[in-house]
C-alpha cells in the first residue's frame, strides 16, 4: 500500500446535514385558533440556546401567545435562562413552551416552544483542550455526540485537526451506490464495503449499477499509485494489479525500515568513496549484502494479493467518507508523507515525512483502526456522506 491518492477535483462548500425540524404550529393571531393556557409551573433553572437550524423563521411570544415578543434567529449564540413552562393548547394541538429570557438583553424575553432550544454549546476554547487531550487525529466519543449546531460552528477547526477533506463522493441518505465495472475487483471491493459498513454499524457503501451510482471501481495503467479516488471513480493500478511479484515490495516493517535506511547510506558512501579504492569496494559487498536482506525481508512479509487490495479499496472508500491521510501505520488511512507530489497534499493538523508509530508495521489488510472509525463517524456529523 505504498501509493495511494486522493483527488480533490473541485473546491466545495460543505454546509453539513441539518435535522429538519418538526412539523409544529406555532399560535398565532388568526382569530380562527383557540389559544388556552392549560398549565405553568416552575422549574428549576436551566441554560438553553436556540436550535437555529429548527428556528429559522420562528418567535417568541409575550404572555397571551398571541403577540410577538422576538425573533429567535436573532438570538444566535446567546445564552438564555429559562425558569418556567406552561402547556398551550392551539386549537386541537397541545405544546410544551419555556419562558427563556436573555441576562444581556432585557428584550429577549417571552415564551418558546421547547423544540426551538438546546443545551448551550460546548465552548471553543473547551474545545480546544478535549482536543488536545485526546488522542491525536481520534475524535474522542464526547466530540462525537453533540448537537448538529456544534458540527456547523466548529466545521472548520473539526477539519482541520481531524485531517478531514470535505465532502469528495455523492451521498443520499448517508449512503452511496458503487458500481465495480471491473469483474476482477467485485470480490475486493465487496470486502472493503462489508468491513466499512459493519465498522460504522449501517449500510454506507450498497451495491450499484452501470446506470445507477455515485463511485465507480475500476482500473487504469499506473506505476505511480496502488489506488486513488476522485470522488466518482475509485481507480485501481492495473500495471501492478498484473504484476505478481508486486507483493514482494510492499510489506512496510520496521526491520525493512531499518535495512533500507542502511542500504541508502551506505550507498551514499559508496558514491563519495575515491575510485578503485579498497574502502569502495568495501561499500560495495556492504551494499549488496544489505540489498539481499532487504529483499528477503520484503519477501518475508509480504501480504497476500487478495488482502492487500482489500486494503487499498478500504483506503480510497475513506476518501469517499471525507478521511485525508494520517502518518500512523496502523491507519488504514495511512499515508508516507502529507505531500507525496501526486495527490492532493495533506491540508491538515500537520505534515509530515515519516510515520509517528514507527516501531509499528504498516496495516496491509482489510482492517480499520478506532481513529479510522471515529474520523468516519466525525465526517458523517459534518455532512461529508
Amino acid at each position: 500500500m505504498k501509493k495511494l491518492g486522493i483527488m480533490m477535483v473541485a473546491a466545495m462548500s460543505f454546509m453539513g446535514v441539518i435535522a429538519a425540524a418538526p412539523a409544529v404550529t406555532t399560535p398565532t393571531a388568526q382569530a380562527k385558533t383557540k389559544i388556552a393556557i392549560v398549565s405553568k409551573k416552575s422549574m428549576s433553572t436551566q441554560k438553553y440556546q436556540i436550535d437555529q437550524s429548527k428556528a429559522k423563521k420562528a418567535y417568541a411570544y409575550k404572555s397571551d401567545m398571541k403577540k410577538k415578543a422576538f425573533k429567535l434567529s436573532s438570538g444566535h449564540n446567546t445564552v438564555f435562562y429559562a425558569k418556567a413552562q406552561e402547556t398551550v393548547k392551539a386549537g386541537k394541538s397541545s405544546r410544551v413552551y419555556y419562558y427563556i429570557k436573555s441576562s444581556t438583553n432585557s428584550k429577549m424575553a417571552g415564551w418558546v416552544w421547547h423544540g426551538y432550544l438546546m443545551k448551550p454549546l460546548m465552548a471553543k476554547s473547551s474545545l480546544e483542550k478535549l482536543v488536545a487531550a485526546g488522542q491525536d487525529l481520534n475524535p474522542s466519543s464526547t466530540i462525537l455526540k453533540q448537537p448538529a449546531a456544534f458540527y456547523s460552528a466548529n466545521r472548520a477547526y473539526l477539519r482541520k485537526e481531524f485531517n478531514m477533506t470535505g465532502q469528495l463522493t455523492n451521498f443520499k441518505n448517508h449512503q452511496a451506490r458503487v458500481y465495480v465495472a471491473n469483474s476482477a475487483l467485485k470480490t475486493y471491493t465487496q470486502k472493503a464495503m462489508s468491513v466499512w459498513n459493519k465498522a460504522l454499524g449501517r449500510t454506507v457503501f450498497v451495491n450499484g449499477s452501470s446506470s445507477k451510482h455515485d463511485l465507480v471501481v475500476t482500473t487504469k495503467a499506473s506505476k505511480q499509485w496502488d489506488g486513488l479516488n476522485d470522488g466518482e471513480h475509485l481507480y485501481i493500478s492495473s500495471t501492478e494489479l498484473k504484476d505478481k511479484s508486486y507483493m514482494d515490495s510492499v510489506a512496510d516493517t520496521p526491520e525493512i525500515r531499518a535495512l533500507y535506511n542502511q542500504y541508502e547510506n551506505v550507498a551514499d558512501a559508496y558514491k563519495r568513496a575515491p575510485s578503485d579504492s579498497a574502502e569502495k569496494d568495501a561499500y560495495l559487498a556492504q551494499g549488496h549484502t544489505l540489498y539481499d536482506q532487504l529483499v528477503a525481508a520484503q519477501k518475508a512479509a509480504a501480504p497476500s494479493a487478495t488482502a492487500y487490495w482489500e486494503g487499498v479499496i478500504m483506503h480510497e472508500l475513506g476518501h469517499s467518507l471525507g478521511l485525508d491521510h494520517t502518518p500512523y501505520l496502523t491507519d488504514i488511512m495511512y499515508a508516507e508523507t502529507s505531500d507525496d507530489g501526486f495527490s492532493s497534499s495533506v491540508n491538515g493538523k500537520y505534515g509530515w515525512d515519516t510515520p509517528k508509530d514507527p516501531n509499528d508495521s504498516r496495516l496491509e489488510s482489510p482492517s480499520l483502526s478506532s481513529r479510522d472509525i471515529n474520523r468516519a463517524k466525525l465526517g458523517m456529523e459534518l455532512g461529508y456522506w
